[in-house]
Protein backbone atom coordinates (compact mmCIF):
# COMPACT_ATOMS: atom_id res chain seq x y z
CA UNK A 1 0.00 0.00 0.00
CA UNK A 2 1.45 3.53 -0.91
CA UNK A 3 2.10 6.10 2.34
CA UNK A 4 2.12 9.68 2.39
CA UNK A 5 5.30 11.36 3.70
CA UNK A 6 3.85 13.52 6.32
CA UNK A 7 6.41 16.19 5.51
CA UNK A 8 5.63 16.20 2.15
CA UNK A 9 3.42 19.37 2.18
CA UNK A 10 6.25 21.15 4.09
CA UNK A 11 8.69 20.27 1.65
CA UNK A 12 6.18 21.73 -0.59
CA UNK A 13 5.71 24.97 1.56
CA UNK A 14 9.42 25.42 1.94
CA UNK A 15 10.37 24.97 -1.59
CA UNK A 16 7.05 27.47 -2.82
CA UNK A 17 8.48 29.90 -0.53
CA UNK A 18 11.83 30.56 -1.79
CA UNK A 19 10.09 30.61 -5.18
CA UNK A 20 8.72 33.75 -4.13
CA UNK A 21 11.67 35.00 -2.13
CA UNK A 22 13.29 34.79 -4.79
CA UNK A 23 10.79 36.06 -7.50
CA UNK A 24 10.67 38.88 -5.38
CA UNK A 25 14.70 39.53 -5.39
CA UNK A 26 14.95 39.34 -8.94
CA UNK A 27 12.00 41.55 -9.19
CA UNK A 28 13.16 44.16 -6.62
CA UNK A 29 16.72 44.19 -8.65
CA UNK A 30 15.18 44.58 -12.10
CA UNK A 31 12.47 47.44 -11.12
CA UNK A 32 14.93 49.50 -8.96
CA UNK A 33 15.39 52.78 -9.34
CA UNK A 34 18.78 53.55 -10.45
CA UNK A 35 20.50 56.99 -10.46
CA UNK A 36 20.86 58.67 -14.12
CA UNK A 37 24.42 59.21 -14.56
CA UNK A 38 25.78 61.27 -17.66
CA UNK A 39 28.47 60.64 -19.81
CA UNK A 40 31.27 62.89 -21.27
CA UNK A 41 29.86 65.34 -24.15
CA UNK A 42 30.67 63.59 -27.17
CA UNK A 43 31.92 65.23 -30.35
CA UNK A 44 31.69 63.20 -32.68
CA UNK A 45 27.91 63.53 -33.13
CA UNK A 46 25.98 65.31 -35.50
CA UNK A 47 22.25 66.59 -35.96
CA UNK A 48 20.26 68.40 -38.14
CA UNK A 49 17.19 69.87 -36.44
CA UNK A 50 15.71 70.89 -39.65
CA UNK A 51 12.82 68.59 -39.79
CA UNK A 52 12.13 68.15 -36.40
CA UNK A 53 9.46 69.56 -34.14
CA UNK A 54 10.63 71.48 -31.68
CA UNK A 55 9.39 73.36 -28.33
CA UNK A 56 11.32 76.55 -27.12
CA UNK A 57 13.32 79.58 -28.47
CA UNK A 58 15.44 78.97 -31.40
CA UNK A 59 18.53 80.60 -30.05
CA UNK A 60 18.49 78.70 -26.83
CA UNK A 61 22.38 77.59 -25.62
CA UNK A 62 20.87 74.49 -24.16
CA UNK A 63 19.41 72.26 -26.81
CA UNK A 64 17.44 69.07 -25.78
CA UNK A 65 16.99 66.11 -28.27
CA UNK A 66 14.31 63.52 -27.36
CA UNK A 67 15.33 60.46 -29.65
CA UNK A 68 11.68 58.48 -28.91
CA UNK A 69 9.13 56.01 -30.08
CA UNK A 70 5.24 56.56 -29.26
CA UNK A 71 4.69 53.08 -28.77
CA UNK A 72 8.01 52.95 -26.26
CA UNK A 73 6.07 52.35 -22.55
CA UNK A 74 9.19 53.51 -21.78
CA UNK A 75 9.28 56.74 -23.36
CA UNK A 76 5.08 57.41 -22.08
CA UNK A 77 6.69 56.77 -18.37
CA UNK A 78 8.70 59.47 -18.98
CA UNK A 79 6.50 61.99 -20.84
CA UNK A 80 6.54 63.34 -17.07
CA UNK A 81 9.48 64.70 -16.81
CA UNK A 82 9.78 66.12 -20.13
CA UNK A 83 6.26 67.92 -19.77
CA UNK A 84 8.25 69.12 -16.24
CA UNK A 85 10.90 70.12 -17.75
CA UNK A 86 9.39 71.86 -20.69
CA UNK A 87 7.86 73.63 -18.57
CA UNK A 88 9.92 74.89 -16.04
CA UNK A 89 12.81 75.38 -18.71
CA UNK A 90 10.83 76.01 -22.21
CA UNK A 91 12.02 79.62 -21.70
CA UNK A 92 15.59 78.92 -22.12
CA UNK A 93 15.85 75.49 -23.27
CA UNK A 94 14.92 74.14 -27.14
CA UNK A 95 13.58 70.55 -26.39
CA UNK A 96 13.50 68.71 -30.06
CA UNK A 97 11.63 65.81 -30.96
CA UNK A 98 13.49 63.25 -33.22
CA UNK A 99 11.71 60.41 -34.35
CA UNK A 100 13.03 57.10 -33.62
CA UNK A 101 10.08 54.18 -33.90
CA UNK A 102 12.09 50.58 -32.73
CA UNK A 103 10.13 48.68 -35.56
CA UNK A 104 11.00 45.33 -35.29
CA UNK A 105 9.45 45.63 -31.20
CA UNK A 106 6.71 48.00 -31.50
CA UNK A 107 5.03 47.54 -34.93
CA UNK A 108 2.80 50.63 -34.76
CA UNK A 109 5.52 53.33 -34.04
CA UNK A 110 6.29 54.01 -37.66
CA UNK A 111 2.74 54.46 -38.23
CA UNK A 112 2.39 56.49 -35.00
CA UNK A 113 5.05 58.68 -35.70
CA UNK A 114 3.49 59.54 -39.39
CA UNK A 115 0.09 60.64 -37.13
CA UNK A 116 2.13 63.16 -35.16
CA UNK A 117 3.81 64.91 -37.82
CA UNK A 118 0.10 65.28 -39.50
CA UNK A 119 -0.63 66.77 -36.78
CA UNK A 120 2.59 69.40 -36.69
CA UNK A 121 0.78 69.80 -40.04
CA UNK A 122 -2.03 71.49 -38.58
CA UNK A 123 -0.25 73.32 -35.93
CA UNK A 124 -0.71 70.85 -32.68
CA UNK A 125 2.53 68.41 -33.21
CA UNK A 126 2.54 68.85 -29.36
CA UNK A 127 -1.24 68.23 -28.45
CA UNK A 128 -1.34 64.79 -30.64
CA UNK A 129 1.87 64.13 -29.03
CA UNK A 130 0.53 64.07 -25.70
CA UNK A 131 -2.80 62.38 -26.72
CA UNK A 132 -0.64 59.49 -28.58
CA UNK A 133 1.07 58.75 -24.86
CA UNK A 134 -2.39 59.60 -23.24
CA UNK A 135 -4.35 56.47 -25.44
CA UNK A 136 -1.09 54.54 -26.04
CA UNK A 137 -2.62 51.45 -24.56
CA UNK A 138 -5.34 51.73 -26.59
CA UNK A 139 -3.46 51.84 -30.24
CA UNK A 140 -0.02 50.02 -29.22
CA UNK A 141 -1.36 46.50 -30.31
CA UNK A 142 -4.07 47.85 -32.22
CA UNK A 143 -4.65 45.66 -36.09
CA UNK A 144 -6.46 49.00 -37.37
CA UNK A 145 -4.18 51.61 -36.02
CA UNK A 146 -5.68 54.25 -38.63
CA UNK A 147 -9.16 54.34 -37.42
CA UNK A 148 -7.64 54.65 -33.67
CA UNK A 149 -5.33 57.68 -34.77
CA UNK A 150 -8.56 59.32 -36.65
CA UNK A 151 -10.11 59.14 -33.28
CA UNK A 152 -7.47 60.89 -31.47
CA UNK A 153 -7.19 63.43 -34.23
CA UNK A 154 -11.13 63.95 -33.54
CA UNK A 155 -10.51 64.26 -29.81
CA UNK A 156 -7.68 66.51 -30.73
CA UNK A 157 -9.45 68.79 -32.47
CA UNK A 158 -7.72 68.42 -35.88
CA UNK A 159 -9.18 68.38 -39.55
CA UNK A 160 -10.32 64.87 -40.21
CA UNK A 161 -10.34 64.67 -43.62
CA UNK A 162 -7.12 66.39 -43.80
CA UNK A 163 -5.57 64.73 -41.32
CA UNK A 164 -7.15 61.15 -42.31
CA UNK A 165 -4.97 62.09 -45.73
CA UNK A 166 -2.01 62.86 -44.37
CA UNK A 167 -1.51 59.76 -42.71
CA UNK A 168 -2.92 57.71 -45.88
CA UNK A 169 -0.55 58.94 -47.69
CA UNK A 170 2.22 58.78 -45.31
CA UNK A 171 3.85 62.51 -46.38
CA UNK A 172 6.09 62.68 -43.34
CA UNK A 173 7.60 58.91 -44.34
CA UNK A 174 10.83 60.37 -45.75
CA UNK A 175 11.25 62.67 -42.70
CA UNK A 176 10.90 59.74 -39.97
CA UNK A 177 13.55 57.78 -41.99
CA UNK A 178 15.84 60.62 -41.83
CA UNK A 179 15.42 60.41 -38.18
CA UNK A 180 16.24 57.21 -37.52
CA UNK A 181 19.39 57.13 -39.79
CA UNK A 182 20.39 59.93 -37.29
CA UNK A 183 19.76 57.57 -35.03
CA UNK A 184 22.07 55.24 -36.12
CA UNK A 185 24.42 57.60 -36.72
CA UNK A 186 24.43 58.98 -33.35
CA UNK A 187 24.59 55.27 -31.97
CA UNK A 188 21.18 55.59 -30.53
CA UNK A 189 20.34 52.13 -29.29
CA UNK A 190 17.17 52.73 -27.34
CA UNK A 191 14.38 54.84 -26.41
CA UNK A 192 14.11 57.27 -24.67
CA UNK A 193 17.79 58.49 -25.57
CA UNK A 194 18.42 62.07 -24.45
CA UNK A 195 21.00 64.87 -25.64
CA UNK A 196 21.46 67.54 -23.70
CA UNK A 197 24.06 69.57 -25.97
CA UNK A 198 26.09 66.85 -26.85
CA UNK A 199 26.19 64.54 -23.63
CA UNK A 200 23.79 61.49 -23.74
CA UNK A 201 21.05 60.31 -21.13
CA UNK A 202 19.26 57.28 -21.51
CA UNK A 203 16.25 56.51 -20.24
CA UNK A 204 13.06 57.68 -18.18
CA UNK A 205 14.23 60.99 -16.34
CA UNK A 206 12.24 62.54 -13.31
CA UNK A 207 11.43 65.90 -12.49
CA UNK A 208 14.85 66.01 -9.99
CA UNK A 209 16.98 64.28 -13.23
CA UNK A 210 15.83 67.39 -15.22
CA UNK A 211 16.91 69.84 -12.64
CA UNK A 212 19.92 67.93 -11.99
CA UNK A 213 21.50 68.39 -15.46
CA UNK A 214 19.83 71.36 -16.14
CA UNK A 215 20.18 73.91 -14.04
CA UNK A 216 23.61 73.67 -13.51
CA UNK A 217 24.10 74.03 -18.10
CA UNK A 218 21.43 77.28 -17.41
CA UNK A 219 23.49 78.73 -14.77
CA UNK A 220 26.99 78.52 -16.35
CA UNK A 221 25.15 80.29 -19.71
CA UNK A 222 23.83 82.97 -17.21
CA UNK A 223 27.56 83.52 -15.72
CA UNK A 224 28.81 83.69 -19.50
CA UNK A 225 26.09 86.07 -20.59
CA UNK A 226 27.07 88.63 -17.70
CA UNK A 227 30.91 88.12 -17.97
CA UNK A 228 30.55 89.19 -21.47
CA UNK A 229 28.25 92.24 -20.59
CA UNK A 230 30.27 93.23 -18.02
CA UNK A 231 33.64 93.15 -20.41
CA UNK A 232 31.74 95.58 -23.15
CA UNK A 233 30.74 98.15 -20.49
Amino acid sequence: MQTTDPRKPLIIGIIAMGILVFAGIVWAVAFAPTERSAGAPEANLAFDDSNDPAYGPDNAKIVVRMFEDFQCPACRAAKAGVDYAKKKFGDRVKFVWVDFPLQSVHLNARIAANAARCGEEQGLFWEYHDILFDFQPNWAESKNPTAEFTDLARKTGLNEGAFTACLNARTYDDKIVKDMEEGRANNVQATPTFFINKTRVSGALSAADWDKYLLPLLNMASASQEAGESSEQ
